[in-house]
């Protein structure tokens, strides 16, 4: 599928994408892995008002955005915020 040298002899090795991400994230003293980046955007674009085929899309989720609410949605939605705060306050004795 990919290859190191161009010519389809030498696969790339798995990590490849992973290493060069370490490497440029370092180098620009961001603390991230893809991963962490991966799901900042996808929170971002759902926050942001962007509607969810076109995150999904973005995200290479396919089949109406299921995998996108599953993973992502669930920390976005005001109802869970507004949870959060509710029991925060409770936490502190404001109940």
């Amino acid at each position: 599928m990919f290859s190191r040298d161009g010519f389809g002899e030498l696969p790339w090795i798995p990590d490849t994408d992973g290493h060069w991400f370490r490497d440029v994230a370092a180098a620009a003293g961001v603390d991230a892995t893809i991963e962490s980046m991966r799901h900042y955007n996808a929170t971002q674009m759902l926050t942001g008002g962007i509607d969810l085929r076109t995150a999904a899309a973005r995200l290479g989720h396919w089949g109406g955005g299921h995998m996108t609410l599953r993973v992502y949605a669930h920390r976005t939605r005001p109802s869970d915020q507004r949870a959060g705060e509710i029991l925060a306050r409770g936490l502190r004795g404001g109940g």
